[in-house]
């Protein structure tokens, strides 16, 4: 049995899904422009004022594309949100829902991947332990609240 959730920072349910709808919507609008703004011309995303560094601009056009399909797709998942919450057709939260932990997930792989790329050597087996280390400590805590209750109720009522 799930816990049940009747309200969303003071509002209903409802009203807050609305909410959230909304205002992501509204980001992912502006973050699509932007991307596909930049994706036209990636060379204002590069500071030229040091000679030495010559990025490759098609990689970053290629990023650029592919986070403003990802912003689009982000847009249109939260107007199906907002339109679930107001229709009530729970089905039509499927995407949203899936989208979000897949993207949530991808982001923090990139961000890794860029951290480790642009450290130095010494500083990466930091930075890569002390996250695991924390992956570690976060993976007790939760396997403990949600299986060490069970088994404490289980216990109690004996």
């Amino acid at each position: 049995m799930g816990i049940e959730i009747n309200n969303c920072c003071g509002f209903s349910l409802k009203t807050g899904t609305i909410i959230i709808g909304v205002l992501q919507s509204i980001v992912a609008f502006m973050f699509l422009v932007l991307c596909a703004a930049y994706a036209e011309n990636p060379h204002e995303l590069v500071d030229m004022s040091d000679p030495s560094i010559v990025p490759d601009l098609t990689v970053l056009k290629y990023i650029l594309i592919v986070l403003a399909v990802g912003s689009a797709l982000q847009c249109v998942f939260s107007l199906f949100l907002i339109f679930a919450a107001v229709t009530n057709h729970p089905n039509l939260l499927v995407p949203w829902l899936v989208l979000n932990p897949v993207a949530l997930f991808m982001y923090m792989v990139v961000t890794l991947i860029a951290v480790v790329h642009h450290t130095e050597v010494h500083r990466t087996t930091f930075i890569v332990g002390h996250l695991l280390l924390a992956l570690t400590f976060e993976h007790a805590i939760v396997l403990n609240r949600y299986f060490g209750e069970a088994h404490w109720g289980v216990m109690g009522m004996a």
